[in-house]
């Protein structure tokens, strides 16, 4: 096992205060890259990490470009990015979220970072049983792992096996100079109300007068101070989460519109497609197609 990480780089505060970390896997694979994600432009508003075990890979942000083959892995920057596997590529591919409620991430923005597997073995130590269990237990999950139905039991298994593989990874990029980055200051009622809209099921509708009373404001107190650290409503933020959870599908799965709409909650795919033209410009068929290299 890694010893935990204490460099001197990372923050030290109290641990009430790490408790407030949103830390959960996304998704796990472990095979082939499938065609949607072979070649294009990806919204990742999520972290992830590559072990490339055939084929390569090159990914650009902006003007920055990273390139990773076999005995790699890559921690590609999050954001509107390009990337191109080759048509031979398999990987081991870890999507998680660590974030802090006033929504920055716990690692930095603009991180990319590449690193021989051989210079750290625990990452892949710890990222196939992890991978195992998900393949086992969710066979049919796409995407967004924390929608799919599941036992306390494990929900428990998976958050020990996600724990020990972020803990290895945490170690690994603070030995490579990365900083994790510590909160900053929010309001201790927003905090309440974050969590429980993060918490919240995509297809099911947030009641902000429900969310406003639980936390003890009026709902204009509680949308002034969403307004003021994320820049949308309490229902705008809850919005955000459903775009983004639609985009990766659209992306990363080849799941029909009528499903995604299913999983959002909306009652037909012309009314999701409607919404999504809304909040992106063009409906889901054409941003697919867009999207594809």
């Amino acid at each position: 096992m890694p010893a935990p990480f204490s460099s001197a780089l990372a923050p030290r505060v109290p641990l009430a205060e790490w408790a407030g970390l949103h830390a959960h896997l996304i998704w796990v694979y472990d095979g082939p890259v499938s065609r949607q994600g072979r070649r294009g432009k990806v919204s990742a508003f999520d972290l992830t990490a590559w072990l490339i075990r055939q084929g390569q890979v090159q990914v650009r942000l902006g003007a920055q470009a990273w390139r990773a083959g076999a005995g790699d892995w890559l921690f590609p920057p999050p954001g509107e990015r390009s990337q191109d596997f080759s048509t031979d590529a398999r990987i081991l591919s870890v999507r998680f979220r660590a974030k802090w409620p006033t929504g920055e991430d716990l690692l930095p923005a603009d991180v990319g970072l590449r690193i021989a597997a051989a210079r750290c073995p625990d990452l892949l130590r710890a990222a196939a049983p992890l991978a195992r269990f998900v393949e086992g237990n969710f066979p049919h999950a796409e995407t967004d792992l924390m929608q799919a139905p599941a036992a306390l039991a494990d929900y428990l298994r998976l958050q020990t096996l996600f724990s020990r593989w972020l803990e290895t990874a945490i170690t690994v990029l603070t030995g490579e100079g990365v900083v994790p980055a510590h909160r900053g200051k929010i309001d201790g009622r927003l905090l309440s109300a974050v969590r429980q809209v993060d918490r919240q099921p995509l297809a099911s509708p947030v009641s902000e007068t429900t969310l406003a009373r639980s936390v003890g404001l009026s709902v204009s107190q509680l949308n002034r101070l969403f307004l003021r650290q994320f820049g949308v409503s309490s229902r705008g933020y809850f919005d955000r989460r459903r775009h983004r959870h639609a985009l990766a599908a659209l992306e990363e799965s080849s799941r029909g519109a009528k499903e995604i709409a299913s999983d959002l909650g909306f009652s037909s795919a012309p009314h999701f497609s409607a919404w999504f033209r809304r909040k992106q410009g063009v409906p889901p068929r054409e941003f697919r197609r867009g999207r594809a290299g």
